[in-house]
């Protein structure tokens, strides 16, 4: 069986989402707040090309994937951060040419949104702006196997510090709490993936090549951020969670469960008999 993150979240928030998207493959459109998500990750990937095309803190050729050759760079003597292109304007810059406006029903919303993001980008560099980075790669690819299943995602940011490697995941949506942060499946697997994608010499002195889980939350009023990690017994919770899903899967296991908060963000609440809004 294979997977995609975004799929095992759809059956997490409701398995009759699940079984309308991916079992009876009923077609819904991109709504603005995901076309408005998809611009700004799509900005922030281009920002990180752009910060790889200078070297920022990095040695080594650069790979088509957007990785080093020289084992992502983690060895290498850190160089002295080429900042001059990487401006704020740059990134505004960027922006406009990220942004997807033809999925918003007026020009209006459409200029709204974009100005939006120009906050959002300013605030974003105002937090990057604030201590040195140093990428190993933007948008990277991963597929897990867990126990017959493979599951694909992405991850959206990998940094290099002190400790080890540091996975920043992208949000445009309101803050969690950090309890939720600390429980969260997506960065789980994302945990999970380093231990796939980076050998045993990038291990930290806790015994695992990512040693920060971080969320970025983007808004006008600023970053906020939810740093987190996994121990060993959170890891293999996860994969326990993943085998339950797939059991459930298999199980044509697509009992709904409705709730405000779910079924306000399903595509299919118009089509759904027991929708909740």
């Amino acid at each position: 069986m294979s997977l995609s993150y975004s799929q095992l979240r759809r059956y997490r928030t409701c398995p009759r989402q699940y079984e309308f998207s991916n079992i009876k493959k009923i077609p819904w459109g991109i709504s603005e707040g995901e076309s408005f998500g998809a611009s700004v990750h799509n900005a922030l990937k281009r920002w990180g090309e752009a910060e790889l095309g200078l070297g920022v803190g990095l040695g080594g050729r650069k790979k088509k994937d957007g990785t080093r050759e020289d084992q992502l760079g983690l060895f290498i003597p850190e160089e002295r951060p080429q900042t001059g292109l990487l401006t704020e304007e740059k990134l505004l810059e960027i922006w406009h040419q990220s942004f997807v406006f033809n999925t918003f029903p007026t020009q209006f919303e459409a200029d709204f949104a974009r100005r939006r993001g120009e906050g959002l980008m300013r605030q974003f560099f105002l937090w990057w702006s604030q201590a040195p980075h140093s990428v190993l790669a933007v948008e990277k690819s991963f597929t897990l196997e867990i126990d017959g299943m493979h599951i694909a995602g992405r991850l959206d940011r990998v940094e290099r510090t002190e400790q080890g490697v540091r996975i920043v995941d992208y949000k445009t949506t309101a803050p969690c709490t950090q309890e939720e942060a600390d429980a969260d499946l997506q960065l789980s697997l994302y945990a999970l993936a380093a231990e796939q994608l980076f050998e045993k010499p990038f291990d930290s002195a806790q015994g695992k090549p990512c040693t920060e889980l971080l969320l970025l939350f983007l808004s006008d009023e600023g970053v906020v951020e939810r740093s987190t990690m996994r121990s060993v017994s959170q890891l293999k919770d996860a994969r326990t969670q993943l085998k339950l899903i797939r059991e459930r899967i298999w199980a044509k296991d697509f009992r709904p469960t409705p709730s405000v908060h779910a079924c306000k963000r399903c595509p299919y609440r118009g089509v759904c008999d027991v929708a909740a809004v």
